[in-house]
């Protein structure tokens, strides 16, 4: 792999810090300790049907046609929603447009320095996100064009497809791309009878990893609110098919809640652009008065000289 030459680098022989964190020779059973306690409840106090507080925030990227951000909880992601272009190196016409997703987490997003090119999981990420952004779009409106999004992680602390394909939603609708619906996403941890809503990193990886339990994975859904659709559904783990299905109607009932806050947002920046424009419409007749005003005293003088 080629050596990014613009970067400063460590020394060849240096060291990373992790081997001499306290987590470094623990166990599975230490680790799950740490995170959940013996009758499985979180040991941060959440309860397992409670998720983290949202913040969200809309034009955030003043070269973006529409961008949001999002926090949730530690974990933070930035999306930027660029207006439609012909799609490069396309002989054959396209009736239907397409999306371009670009996931990228920031070198200082993880525990560990990511690299700048892009690696499996995040084109796997992308992908998952341009699977629930598609039926979103009415993509009809744009043949032969695409439209690009870029999610930029800023900080990974679990549930973070969940957290860019909700702000995804939000830039569309702040880049006025036209929309069947709004999306959210949502993401449960299973670990043998429990099901952990909005999960950690650590939970996460508690659960993916599993050890020699039963049911263990993550699941994270993507759902259209007015249309009540699914958009996109990716499970990774081991889990049986009842406990699947109790944790897709749990996802379902989060997502219905989420939706009235990003419905809320949305609502509040086209108030907040309907006052600019009635602020605006208010100081253009005074201009004109005052223009007006000038004219009439300037044709006065001119008849008086006269």
């Amino acid at each position: 792999m080629p050596i990014d030459q613009k970067r400063i680098n460590g020394p060849e022989g240096s060291l990373p810090y992790q081997i001499f964190g306290k987590n470094r020779d623990k166990t599975f059973e230490d680790r799950l300790a740490d995170v959940f306690d013996p009758s499985g409840k979180r040991k941060c106090g959440r309860k397992d049907t409670e998720s983290r507080k949202y913040f969200m925030k809309l034009g955030v990227v003043s070269t973006a046609k529409g961008s949001a951000y999002l926090e949730l909880g530690n974990t933070k992601v930035i999306v930027s929603v660029f207006d439609p272009r012909e799609i490069p190196k396309q002989n054959k016409f396209r009736e239907l447009g397409e999306l371009y997703c670009d996931f990228k987490f920031s070198p200082f997003a993880c525990t560990h320095r990511k690299n700048p090119q892009t690696d499996a999981e995040e084109r796997s990420l992308a992908a998952a996100m341009t699977k629930a952004l598609q039926p979103v779009v009415c993509r009809h409106l744009f043949p032969n064009f695409q439209i690009d999004i870029f999610a930029n992680v800023l900080e990974d602390d679990g549930s973070v497809l969940a957290a860019a394909i909700t702000a995804a939603g939000l830039a569309l609708s702040d880049a006025t791309i036209s929309m069947f619906d709004i999306v959210t996403a949502t993401t449960v941890a299973v670990f043998e009878d429990h099901i952990y809503l909005d999960p950690t990193l650590a939970e996460e990886r508690i659960c993916l990893e599993g050890g020699k339990r039963g049911n263990h994975g993550v699941i994270t859904l993507a759902k259209l609110h007015t249309l009540d659709q699914t958009s996109e559904i990716r499970q990774a783990g081991d889990i049986s098919l009842d406990k699947l299905k109790e944790a897709c109607q749990r996802l379902n009932e989060v997502n219905n809640e989420i939706a009235p806050v990003v419905q809320q947002m949305l609502v509040s920046k086209v108030q907040k652009h309907m006052a600019e424009i009635d602020l605006e419409e208010e100081d253009e007749p005074e201009e004109d008065k005052e223009d007006l005003d000038a004219t009439s005293a300037s044709q006065v003088s001119v008849a008086a000289d006269a």
